[in-house]
């Protein structure tokens, strides 16, 4: 009896010590590991008035929405604020896999688990269908030098045992547009609308939120069929090398098959300013083959729910 009770005792304990170690073992795999921290961001403002994203892209509208719609896409990326390498692999919530109002607050969140550090933590929201390529904060394009309607945010955090677990991020407009605006119909034989600028660029740093490269873009614009025989409007969109206003001429062109010009208008010293949206209003398609035009308009300056801005030419 005696021994069978100092048996008892001997298992005691150890059934105790593995009853911690389990406990132990089970708290360590749903706990943040020691030296890291989880945070939580959240995009405020990732519905924005649905201009019409015509810069490139071959699945847009040509009119556009002045209800507010979410952002096609919100991306996060993260880099090591003193190398600059990237520490994680970007996250990107697409608007089309929350197909469910039941998903919706999901859509901004972000959550991340970092090691200890300073970090540089940059998001992009945008519209349109071509891939972001970000080779680093102050390097970021869009595949065939396509530019979307953009948005972005980029700041640095230090993760560490007093940071917020919660941040919520706003984003700023990161583009200039120029826009035609037709008061005659789109005749049957135009195909694309093609935007050549001579300032601005297609590449964004986002540390500045301005482009390092500004020697123009070309843009192609389809026209969907369901707008031909209608008055519609053209957007194209530019990165701009600093926040003050500069002004760029345009080579406007409505291009038929085999990209043969149909029509096409001359604009100079267009106005441009980052979160400033830029609007021709006239007749673009005229009966010669080859319309050549300067517009030297008046411009009328007016606060507008759009954007910033609003800047009109009248021809």
């Amino acid at each position: 009896m005696n021994r069978l009770r100092g048996l008892f005792l001997l298992l005691v304990p150890c059934l105790l010590s593995l009853l911690v170690s389990c406990q132990s073992e089970q708290e360590e795999d749903v706990s943040v590991p020691e030296g890291q921290c989880t945070v939580t961001f959240s995009v405020s403002n990732y519905r924005q008035i649905s201009f019409d994203d015509l810069s490139g892209s071959s699945v847009t509208r040509a009119v556009p929405s002045d209800h507010p719609s979410t952002l096609a896409h919100l991306l996060i990326a993260v880099f090591d604020a003193v190398t600059g390498e990237q520490a994680c692999t970007p996250i990107q919530h697409n608007q089309s896999d929350y197909t469910t109002e039941d998903k919706w607050d999901a859509y901004p969140k972000f959550s991340l688990t970092l090691p200890y550090g300073r970090y540089r933590v940059l998001f992009l929201g945008y519209n349109g269908e071509r891939k972001c390529n970000i080779a680093s904060a102050t390097h970021i394009t869009w595949e065939d030098d396509y530019v979307p309607n953009t948005f972005f945010y980029c700041d640095e955090f230090t993760f560490d045992k007093n940071t917020s677990l919660e941040q919520k991020i706003t984003l700023n407009h990161a583009v200039t547009a120029f826009r035609i605006e037709t008061t005659d119909v789109i005749p049957a034989e135009v195909k694309k609308m093609r935007f050549c600028s001579t300032a601005g660029g297609t590449v964004l740093d986002a540390t500045t939120g301005f482009t390092p490269q500004s020697t123009g873009r070309t843009s192609d614009v389809t026209v969907l069929e369901q707008y031909v025989g209608k008055a519609s409007s053209f957007t194209a969109y530019l990165f701009l090398p600093s926040g003050e206003q500069t002004t760029s001429t345009y080579t406007v062109q409505a291009l038929g098959q085999n990209d043969n010009v149909l029509y096409e208008k001359h604009f100079n010293n267009v106005p441009l300013r980052i979160n400033v949206l830029t609007v021709w209003q006239g007749k673009f398609f005229e009966a010669s083959s080859v319309d050549v035009e300067e517009h030297n308009a008046g411009i009328s300056l007016y606060w507008d729910t759009k954007w910033e801005d609003t800047v009109i030419l009248n021809p």
